[in-house]
This record gives C-alpha cells, sequence and structure tokens, in this order.
C-alpha cells in the first residue's frame, strides 16, 4: 500500500468543550489568578465575547488564564469564547470583586 493511500486519523482535531463553571472571588489590590479549563481539540484560543472582566484582569488568550489585580469592586459577569478550527463554544462566567 502507498502512502498515500493509506488510511490516518488526525489526532487533536475535535472542537473543545469548556469544563469550568465558576471562578473564585477577588480582593482589590490582591493578585488574582484562575485557569479556565476546557477539554477537547487543541491548539485552542481564548477571549472575551460579551461583557468585561474586572478592571486590573486580562485573559491570556493561548492559556485561558485570567490574571492580574483588580482595581474596582463589583460583580462582573462576562462569557468566554474558546475556538480552534473544527468550532467554537461559549461560557458565561462572573467574578465578584470585593473590597
Amino acid at each position: 500500500m502507498s502512502l498515500e493511500n493509506r488510511p490516518y486519523t488526525e489526532v487533536g482535531l475535535s472542537a473543545p468543550n469548556i469544563t469550568t463553571t465558576t471562578l473564585q472571588n477577588a480582593t482589590v489590590g490582591t493578585a488574582y489568578s484562575q485557569t479556565i479549563a476546557a477539554a477537547g481539540g487543541t491548539p485552542i484560543t481564548w477571549s472575551v465575547s460579551s461583557g468585561f472582566l474586572p478592571d486590573g484582569l486580562s485573559l491570556n488568550a493561548s492559556t485561558g488564564a485570567i490574571t492580574g489585580t483588580p482595581t474596582t469592586a463589583g460583580t462582573f459577569n462576562f462569557t468566554v469564547r474558546v475556538q480552534n478550527s473544527e468550532g467554537n463554544v461559549t461560557q458565561q462566567l462572573s467574578i465578584v470583586v470585593s473590597e
């Protein structure tokens, strides 16, 4: 059998699925680090598709880590999207920041 006629399976090519459903609360002026987890295919890219992260926090597009030091108290509701070449999925999340 020639190489071009061999059956093959692509490994890691499936749409991702977000497995994190809640995030830890935060405190103004205190460093915060929480990673949103996903299962499924790779590579993946993270983004905030609606709403806003707390002031002072950012989302790493490669790892899904939310890090930084929040500067404003309140409840921040947002939707994250994870995607790869096979599809995307969103998850609504929130972070409560206290004084």
